[in-house]
């Protein structure tokens, strides 16, 4: 397991776990990792197996990331925590917190979805390893806006930042994500299972997790707090970073 750590002693704590979308690693989180730090939270932003700097293994499944993390965390000694998940992070999020709804403190699941159904052309398209596959990911994955520009960060390129990301990806992690969203079972039936505070973030302009798609969702749990980032797409975190970043403070700064 790779992590970003908020300390030297990582155990008996009670961490935020920041865990990333298909192809990313966890660098998207950056801006909230710093906050919390300085708010003297401890915090894990994570590798997942065969993402970034993890050596381990990609995995095939929601369900086998979810328990990969908990083996992190019972070495650890880690019993309670929350949980921020982006896109496929969000599903393993909310895996997490239905398997084990005792330990989970609260979760967030920004850009997300059930089913979150992949397109077949994608598949093939990540199946053979091809750019089309990060092209497509990252056109779907922004705004119209965003697509031309406009990042509140001077000299920060969004689309160019995420193909780099994805293209640092090992081979057949980016197929081996998609499939297994799309192959993610009986989410509603594990949303009413959470016991822990609730929150999703979605975009208005999202193309790939559209809001309409995770209506049946947020009926499945028990009164989740939603919030909209206006004109945000599916890449909330680097399209609109201080919003979500408000948010998130709503949930665990109170």
């Amino acid at each position: 397991m790779y992590y970003h750590p908020t300390s030297k002693n990582i155990k008996n704590t009670k961490p935020i776990i920041f865990i990333h979308g298909t192809g990313m690693d966890h660098t998207v989180w950056t801006l909230p990792v710093r906050h919390f730090l300085r708010k003297r939270r401890d915090v894990i932003a994570i590798d997942l197996p065969g993402h970034g700097n993890n050596k381990d293994k990609t995995l095939s499944s929601i369900e086998k990331i979810s328990d990969y993390i908990y083996a992190f965390l019972d070495k650890n000694s880690i019993s309670n925590f929350s949980v921020v998940g982006h896109s496929m992070g969000s599903l393993i999020a909310l895996e997490m917190a239905s398997s084990q709804p005792e330990r989970v403190n609260a979760i967030s699941m920004i850009g997300t979805a059930f089913p979150m159904q992949v397109n077949d052309a994608l598949l093939d398209s990540a199946k053979n390893n091809s750019q089309i596959a990060i092209d497509i990911l990252t056109f779907m994955g922004y705004s119209y806006a965003s697509r031309l520009g406009g990042n509140k960060n001077p000299g920060i390129w969004m689309t160019e930042l995420t193909k780099r990301l994805m293209q640092k990806s090992s081979k057949g992690v980016i197929y081996k994500d998609l499939k297994a969203c799309a192959n993610f079972k009986n989410g509603l039936e594990k949303a009413n299972k959470v016991q822990g505070k609730v929150q999703l973030i979605l975009g208005s302009n999202d193309f790939l997790t559209p809001k309409f798609k995770a209506q049946n969702l947020i009926e499945a749990f028990k009164n989740p707090s939603v919030e909209e980032v206006k004109g945000s797409g599916h890449s909330l975190m680097m399209e609109e970073p201080n919003k979500v970043l408000e948010y998130l403070k709503k949930l665990f700064d109170n």
